[in-house]
C-alpha cells in the first residue's frame, strides 16, 4: 500500500478536475535510471518502412484497416498509408490542428480538432463534415456500424452519424474530482459501445440509442483522499469473444460478460496502460515495467521482468509474438508462449505511449516525435 500510494502521489501533476486532453505523462518514467537494455541471443526482427510526419504528440494511435493505416498528428496532418510499403495515399489536415489519434473504418476517418471539433473524411481524403462536440474530446474516435464514438470533456459519451456527422445520442456520466490525463478510448461492436470511465467503471450502452445495458466495477476506488483513490479503467476495452476486459490504474485486471456485465474473472495486477489479447492470451504491463501474460481466463502464465522501468506502452498480440514500445523509442517482442524477449528494434528515440496496432503480421508504431514505424517480427 505505500508503494501504491507513493506511485500515485507522482501522478499528481497529471490529475484535472476533468479530462482536458489525450497526452499520457507518467512522472516517474524519467526520474530513475532507466536499466540498460538486456542483451539478445538472436535477433530478427526489422523495421520494413518509416514514414515521418512533421509534429508528433503522446499516444498518437494509428489504426488499420485492411491493407491501409490511417494516421494524425498534432499540426493536424491526416494520412491513409499503404499497409505494405508506407506509401502515402492520400493526406489531408486540419487548420486547428488535431487532438487525438484518428478512427476509420475504410470509409470515414475521423479526428478530433483542438477547439472539440470533430472531423469526418471520406475515402478519398476529402472533407464530408465537421461538428462541434460541445467540449474537448478526449479519445480517439470510435468509427463502427454506422457511428463515430467519442469521449468528452465533460464527462460525456457522444455518438454521431458516420454519414453525416449529426449527433445521435449522448450518455452523461459525473467524472470524480480528480482523474488521470491519458489516452482513452471506447469499443464497440455490433449491439454496443463498451466504455470504461474513472472511478473504475466499465459500461455497457446500447448502440442503437445510448441507453445503459449495464455497468460493472473493474476495481473499487480505496483510500483516504482524492489521489489515493484514483481507479480510472486505462486504455480502451478489449473484446475477446464475448467478453470485454479492462484494467484500472495501479488497480485490477477484470473481464466482463459483454452481454450482461457478470465478472468472469479479476486478478490484482497493478497496471499503468491497457490491455493487449486474443482468445488464447491476455497481456499487460504493469508500474514497474514488467509484462505479464495471462490466459484466457485470467491464469498466469508468465511474466518478463527484464523491461523493468522502461514505461511500457499497452502490447499488442501478434501470431508469435507480444509487441510493446518504451520510452527510449525502442519496440520489444517478447515470446507468446513464454514471454521470454525475442526481438528488439529502435525507431527514432522519442518515447513510445501508444498501443501499436497490427496490420497483417506487421507491428505498426507511432512515435511521440511523430515517426511512423512498420515492424516484423522475423
Amino acid at each position: 500500500m505505500k508503494r501504491r500510494t507513493a506511485l500515485v502521489a507522482l501522478v499528481a501533476a497529471a490529475l484535472v478536475g476533468s479530462l482536458s486532453g489525450c497526452s499520457s505523462w507518467w512522472p516517474w518514467s524519467d526520474k530513475a535510471k532507466i536499466p540498460d537494455l538486456p542483451q539478445l541471443t538472436a535477433n530478427s526482427a526489422r523495421v520494413v518502412w518509416s514514414v515521418s510526419l512533421r509534429k508528433g504528440g503522446a499516444g498518437y494511435q494509428p489504426a488499420v484497416v485492411g491493407n491501409s493505416v490511417f494516421v494524425s498528428s498534432s499540426d493536424g496532418t491526416i494520412m491513409k498509408i499503404d499497409a505494405a510499403n508506407g506509401a502515402v495515399a492520400w493526406q489531408a489536415s486540419s487548420e486547428k490542428g488535431v487532438t487525438t489519434g484518428v478512427g476509420s473504418d475504410g470509409e470515414l476517418t475521423a479526428v478530433a480538432d483542438r477547439q472539440g471539433t470533430l472531423l469526418g473524411f471520406d475515402a478519398g481524403g476529402r472533407l464530408r463534415w465537421s461538428t462541434p462536440t460541445g467540449a474537448a474530446v478526449t479519445s480517439v474516435p470510435e468509427v463502427g456500424h454506422g457511428l463515430v464514438v467519442v469521449l468528452t470533456s465533460d464527462s460525456r459519451v457522444q455518438a454521431f452519424d458516420a454519414a453525416s456527422g449529426q449527433r445521435r445520442w449522448v450518455f452523461s456520466r459525473q467524472n470524480p474530482p480528480l482523474v488521470l490525463r491519458q489516452n482513452v478510448s471506447v469499443a464497440i461492436d455490433a449491439a454496443t459501445v463498451y466504455v470504461g470511465l474513472p472511478g473504475g467503471r466499465l459500461l455497457g450502452l446500447a448502440l442503437e440509442n445510448g441507453a445503459l445495458r449495464w455497468e460493472a466495477a473493474v476495481a473499487v476506488p480505496k483510500g483516504s483522499n482524492e489521489i489515493e483513490r484514483i481507479a480510472d479503467v486505462l486504455g480502451k476495452p478489449l473484446l475477446v469473444g464475448r467478453d470485454v476486459c479492462a484494467a484500472t490504474f495501479l488497480g485490477k485486471v477484470a473481464c466482463f460478460d459483454g452481454t450482461t456485465g457478470r465478472t468472469q474473472w479479476s486478478r490484482d495486477i497493478q497496471a499503468v496502460g491497457g490491455l493487449g489479447g486474443d482468445g488464447r492470451l491476455v497481456a499487460l504491463a504493469d508500474d514497474g515495467g514488467f509484462v505479464h501474460g495471462l490466459s484466457a481466463a485470467g491464469a498466469p502464465l508468465w511474466r518478463e521482468e527484464r523491461l523493468a522501468r522502461r514505461s511500457l506502452s499497452a502490447p499488442l498480440l501478434l501470431e508469435d509474438t507480444v509487441a510493446l514500445g518504451d520510452i527510449t523509442g525502442n519496440v520489444h517482442l517478447l515470446g507468446r508462449s513464454d514471454g521470454a524477449l525475442v526481438g528488439r528494434v529502435a525507431t527514432d528515440g522519442s518515447p513510445i505511449v501508444a498501443q501499436p496496432v497490427r496490420a497483417g503480421e506487421l507491428a505498426i508504431v507511432q512515435t511521440s516525435a511523430g515517426g511512423l514505424f512498420a515492424i516484423a517480427a522475423r
